[in-house]
């Protein structure tokens, strides 16, 4: 009895623990009309607002740019950094921009980011003990014609566990690759 106790405890944190990340991200829109298809060269805009971010957080369009490149090169994917002239929000994006932008630099598409912090301050009985600095991190990818093909979201406070309360060192990186993964999730499907 007491063995059956331990492992349907075992079970069950490890399905509550697996089951977290799958709240922190989620696909908010995907074009069913088409076929997608794995990019051989896809571009990445600069963040959203970028000046903004970086006066939040020193050195965050940086490490995007990095870690953007790096994720693709693991998936076998050319990547090219491009920039969108006054990417500020979603409305700011143009179907034939987009698709001039593709057709110079011959990309297969381009993904769109945009990063916002979420910080956290914890207490207990009124005494600090504690902030976070979680990350949203929402990517739209267009494909060559500009058309909006996939639209995802990750949210580090939702979807990760950290031990301690998260610096943005932590969460910019998290948040980025879990968006960044449930796009290449819905392309392979």
């Amino acid at each position: 009895m007491r063995n059956l106790l331990k492992l349907t405890l075992i079970l069950g944190i490890t399905v509550l623990s697996t089951n977290c990340a799958a709240f922190g991200t989620k696909t908010l829109y995907k074009k069913e009309t088409i076929v997608l298809t794995k990019p051989k060269i896809l571009g990445f805009s600069q963040l959203e607002n970028e000046p903004i971010i970086d006066q939040i957080v020193n050195g965050t369009s940086e490490n995007y740019d990095k870690i953007m490149s790096s994720e693709l090169k693991k998936m076998e994917i050319e990547s090219k950094n491009i920039l969108y002239p006054n990417f500020e929000k979603w409305t700011d994006l143009e179907k034939q921009k987009i698709s001039d932008i593709c057709t110079s630099n011959k990309l297969d598409g381009i993904i769109f980011t945009q990063l916002k912090f979420i910080n956290t301050k914890y207490s207990m009985m009124l005494i600090p003990i504690g902030k976070s600095q979680d990350t949203e991190v929402e990517m739209q990818y267009f494909d060559s014609d500009g058309n909006l093909v996939l639209h995802t979201k990750h949210n580090t406070q939702k979807g990760n566990s950290y031990l301690d309360y998260p610096d943005a060192v932590k969460t910019v990186p998290d948040g980025i690759k879990g968006a960044l993964k449930r796009i290449f999730k819905e392309i392979e499907k």
